[in-house]
Formats: structure tokens, sequence, C-alpha cells
């Protein structure tokens, strides 16, 4: 098979945040808001603040409308992450890497950072999930672990019996890479100078936090809970839908945990959730650029950059594994039908499962794009996929004409499959989150990059390991693109799904890029397979444009079925090789490959800029406010910008349409 070889360098932009302008009174009214650290500051009148603000009682921090311009300053205030009282009789025992707490029926306790817990005596909830002392396969005092970083909504642990016992321990933080990129840094617990810190510590309001960051609690409405109770109270197809960021991904996460746990002697637990995640852009299990249905055995007790990928084929009974998955192009425009005949094929590898398991309950997460641009493509996978459920997430107070018909189109499709549809209500953050969906999924991406190995414990459930040294540490694998007198060609060629590239150009389209290794018989596949069009000067394989569409065909979905996420380290036009960067973790599953079934398919994933910077971060370092030590990267990266110099030179990464005059 493919040997390995460490050479090459990366060529890409850096990318710094932007700062929009504020109006001179905006900035004189932070600058007053800033001087000070409590609520009831003299510079504020007191009767701006009304005292019975439903918003005030429920945490959210109100705003006051500028009379010179249009921005809300919001107010400062603090917010009530839960009701535990730092009391001698809730505390047990108190070491530097072990708390140990009593926690009453209906009390709760907020915890940032990452710990591992046990359930000494009762029972309680976290995120979804009813723990007890012996768990649903039988162990006594299992350990779990949980990753609450500042970047999400701070997620409770709810006493359930009359008196709860909860040991909580330290653990390493997942994904150390705080070193190789600043959306790493000010996630964990704040670790003061003068005193070693625990993993976590117990927040029970925003003030509390040493880095003042924006924290908010996680707040599950009651219309979910009843939702969740009655989608979980028997095995069944449920599919949730809504508008994009209203909380469908957090509503799933909340009801897989609640199957796998069951609720006492009401309900029990299964033992198996499948979760097919049809959002190519914000996958939960999965690197972007692929829909993929996994068969969930352990809780989701933290985001998604803290289980990026699951390998496939494992084959561990105990532990998540990705059934299928293929790749999607973000951009539906060309690849409509594609996408359904990928959920299509999905479906039935769901419905294969159940043949030797008919009680084998479906969570299905749509993505957020389909309900705003794309309801036709939702109505018909719901004519396919027939679910017994169907929870809709939006604004049930106001709503709108356009919102209203789109709803009735839903529920006329799904009275035809006698379907349960719940409506309910969206939750969307009251504060600014300390990172965009943009850089989160990023994160999960630089995470699923960085995996070193996976362990499956037996009393601890699965854990990932990550390594810290940047990518360029990694030994690449090789693939031979066209037979030389050496070696054999290794694959069939590149299919692009994205705009129409020049073959001249498709090396440096390429280079660099992410990409995803499939395995295909489909019948685009020529015979002999090496007889694919090749570029003029590199003799690069690529799968010609359709005469029909002007797009590259894609794949046949039920021939074809996604290996791994790689990454395009580098060419070697000499040797005729392009070489490619794996996880560790993920190394395994190229063994197996045959060459006249393996596909490299891009246009799915965005561009990795973070993969061209983790060196020069690594050089300067970066402090503990986020921002590189010394100031900059080291000169010796030719290849990075910084981003306000780079926005005086127009537009970048775009593509240019110019017309055309003919004499």
């Amino acid at each position: 098979m493919s040997g390995k070889r460490k050479r090459g360098e990366y060529a890409r932009s850096d990318a710094i945040p932007t700062v929009t302008p504020l109006t001179a009174v905006a900035a004189a009214r932070l600058k007053t808001e800033a001087a000070t650290t409590v609520l009831n500051t003299p510079e504020v009148s007191l009767q701006s603040i009304p005292a019975a603000s439903p918003l005030m009682e429920s945490g959210a921090s109100e705003q006051e409308e500028s009379d010179a311009a249009e921005y809300h300053v919001p107010l400062p205030c603090n917010i009530k992450l839960c009701n535990w009282g730092n009391e001698a009789q809730n505390i047990l025992s108190d070491t530097d890497s072990e708390l140990t707490i009593n926690l009453n029926k209906h009390a709760t306790i907020s915890l940032l950072g990452c710990f591992d817990f046990t359930v000494r005596r009762g029972a309680i909830n976290i995120n979804g999930a009813n723990i007890g002392t012996i768990s649903r396969d039988g162990q006594k005092h299992r350990v779990h672990r949980a990753f609450v970083p500042a970047t999400h909504a701070i997620f409770k642990l709810r006493g359930l019996d009359s008196t709860n016992h909860i040991v909580i321990r330290s653990c390493k933080a997942p994904a150390p890479l705080g070193h190789l990129n600043p959306l790493f840094t000010r996630l964990w617990n704040a670790k003061p100078q003068h005193w070693t810190s625990r993993s976590f510590c117990v927040v029970t309001d925003s003030n509390s936090d040493l880095l003042s960051r924006p924290l908010q609690p996680e707040v599950a409405p009651e219309d979910w809970l009843r939702a969740i109770e009655e989608c979980a109270n028997s095995p069944s197809i449920t599919v949730i839908t809504g508008c994009p960021s209203s909380g469908k991904s957090t509503f799933a996460r909340r009801l897989v945990n609640r199957s796998l746990t069951g609720l006492g002697k009401n309900a029990p637990s299964v033992p198996t959730v499948c979760y097919l995640d049809l959002d190519m852009r914000k996958q939960e299990y999965a690197p972007s650029g692929q829909i993929s249905l996994a068969v969930l055995r352990d809780l989701n007790l933290g985001p998604s950059f803290t289980h990026p990928s699951i390998p496939s084929g494992s084959g561990n009974s105990a532990a998540n594994e990705i059934i299928r998955a293929h790749a999607i192009p973000m951009n539906l425009a060309n690849y409509a039908e594609h996408y359904q005949a990928c959920v299509e094929d999905l479906f039935l590898a769901y419905r294969n499962l159940c043949s030797s398991n008919a009680s084998l309950p479906l969570v299905i997460d749509t993505p957020g794009f389909l309900w705003a641009s794309d309801l036709n493509i939702l109505n018909k996978l719901l004519v396919r996929l027939k679910p017994h459920k169907m929870v809709h997430i939006g604004d049930t107070q106001a709503i709108e004409t356009e919102t209203a018909a789109k709803l009735h189109l839903l529920q006329t499709t799904a009275s035809q499959y006698r379907c349960t549809v719940h409506e309910i209500t969206a939750r969307r953050p009251q504060l600014a989150a300390m990172r965009t969906d943009a850089e989160l999924k990023s994160m999960q991406m630089q995470s699923y990059f960085h995996l070193k190995t996976s362990s499956i414990h037996p009393s601890h459930g699965q854990t990932l390991r990550w390594t810290s040294n940047p990518l360029s540490h990694l030994t690449p694998w090789e693939f031979c693109y066209e037979e030389t007198a050496m070696r054999a060609q290794d694959m069939v060629g590149f299919a692009l799904y994205s705009e129409a590239i020049e073959p001249e150009s498709l090396l440096h389209a390429v280079n660099g890029s992410i990409m995803q290794i499939v395995q295909t018989t489909s019948s685009v596949i020529p015979d002999p397979y090496t007889s694919l069009p090749r570029t003029g000067k590199c003799r690069i394989p690529y799968f010609p444009e359709s005469e029909r569409t002007g797009m590259v065909e894609p794949l046949d979905a039920r021939t074809t079925r996604l290996v791994c996420t790689v990454m395009i380290r580098g060419f070697d036009p000499e040797r005729k090789v392009v070489q490619v960067l794996v996880p560790k973790t993920h190394e395994p599953l190229l063994y197996g490959l045959l060459a006249e079934r393996t596909v490299f398919v891009g246009g799915c994933c965005d561009m990795p800029e973070w993969a061209f910077v983790e060196d020069g971060y690594a050089t300067a370092g970066i402090s503990s406010s986020g921002s590189p030590a010394s100031g900059a990267v080291r000169r010796e990266m030719v290849w990075a910008e910084r981003k306000d110099v780079i926005q005086g030179m127009g537009y970048l990464n775009t593509v240019r349409r110019v017309r055309k005059f003919q004499t």
C-alpha cells in the first residue's frame, strides 16, 4: 500500500477577526460601563431598570436605546447560573483534585471546565441524561466525563432524589491546542497563578468567572421537556426541523441522552440510538462536508470539538460508531438531487440495522437552511422518511404569514403518515457567544486532524486524546496518481463538487485543501480506472464536467461510502504522488483501500486557514489573553499576513467574473 514520507510546507493567509466601529456616543457609554464592576453603578439611573422586569428575573441583560444612534448597548448584569449554595452541609469533601457535594432535590449546580463525575447516592440529570448510582448496563458508580467550555451554555447538574451525593474529579482538558490557535484559549477553568487550580470550578453566577467571559445558563423550556418525554416514550423515528440557530442540535443531544438513560422505572432506557445528521455544515460526530448515520451508545456531554469524529469500523460494542457517510458540498444549488439520494441511502442503512433490532430509535437532525430556503427538499425528505414524530423549533408566539404557510405544508405532509407534530419554542442565546458558528466549525476540524488515540474503558466509556504538535510533525501518506516504473497507480482521480475549475489550475485549487477519500463502484469510474483525463503538465487525473450540467457528476450514493477526511499537504510531480495528512486514529482505514475504487472528493469543506499558521503560533507563543505573545507570527512565514493588512487589498478567495468584449 501507500508508503509514508514527510515533506513539504504550507501556504495560506492568517485570519484575525475584525472589529465593527462604534459611534462616539456608544463608545463613550461602553467606556463608562467598563469602569464599573457592579450592577447598581452610579452612572446608570435605577429608573431605567424596571424592578419587576421578567428579563432581569430570568438573568437576561437589558438594553437601552441610544438617543444619538441606533446602537443598543447592554447594561452590565449578573446572570444566575444555579441555586446551589456553597455551604458546609453541601460540601462533603474538598481537595486539590476532587470535590464531593450534596445536592438536594431540584437543586442545581453549574460547573465550568472538564471533569469526571460519579453519582454515589441518589440520581441527577445532566444535559437531558438521568444518571443514578447504577448505570443502565448494571455498572455501579460508573464514571462519566463532561466538558463544559465557556463557548457554550453552562449546563447544570440537577438533583432528582431527596439526597444526592456526587463526586467530581479533575481530568485533562480535551483538544489542548491553545498554543496553536487562539480560538482554543480561555475556554476552560481559569487558573490563578498563586494557587494550583482544578480542571473545573463551581460557577453560581456569571460574575464569579475570573476571566469575565459571557457565561449563560443552559435553559430547557417546559415545552422542550414535554416534547422530549413524548418522543422518548417509545422507540420511534423523530425528525427535528426549524430555522437556523434555533437549538435543533441542542434538542437532539438532550433527546439522545434521555433515550440512552431512561427515566427510572417509568421509562426504561435503550442500549443504542441511531443519529442521522443531515447538516453538512455543522456535524455533531464527524467533520463538516458530509452527512452521516451514527450508532450512539455513549452519552453526549460536550461540544462537537471534544468528539470531532468517530473512527468507522471500530467493532467495539461499547463505543459510538459511524455506520455510513457521504461527502456533500456546502452549496446544494447543483447537487440537490445528490443530497436527497445520499439521505435515501443512509435511511436504507438504518432500515438494514432495524432488521436485527426492530425497536431501534432514530433521531434525524435537519439543517436550518432547508427550512429557510429549501423547503421543497425538506418536504420531499419527510415524504421518504415517514417519521413517527416531528419536532419543529421556532417562534410559537408570533408567526409570520410565510412561516405559517411553511409550517402548514409540513403539517399536511406529516398528517398523511400519522406523524405527531410538536411545535416548541426556539432557544436563542441571551448574550453574544464567545465563538461564532464558523469559528466552532474550524475548531472541530482542527481538533479532528489532531486526534491521536481512541480507547474504550469499561467504566469510563470512550476516551479521545490529541497531539499538541503542529500538523507539520505528521508523516504524510503518499498516493501515486499515475503509474510509474517504481509503483502502480493508487487512486482513480479527483472529483470536485464545486464551480468549474480549469484543468491547468487544478493543482493550485486542490493543494492545501481538505478532501474526502471515498470508495466507490459507481458507473462513472472508467475502465480501466487509469484512463481519466489528466492535466497537461503534472498529469493529475480528474473527473470532467458534465455537458448537461456544467458540473462534475456526483458519484452514485448507493455504491459509494466515505472513508475519512484528509488534508492535501502537497504534490510531487516528479514522482507522481500526492501527499495527504490523516489523523492517527483514522490511519488504519487506509490500509484496505482498493486503487480502482479510491476517489478523492473535493469542494465540500472550507479552506483550513488554521493549518497554515500553526507553526507560527507555536513559535511566537500565545498569551493567556488569546493573542500571540510576541505580537506576530514568525517573519519566516512569508505566506501568512495579518487580516487587517489584507483588508486593504480587496476581496480575496472569491470567484471573479468579468465581461467579455468581442471585436
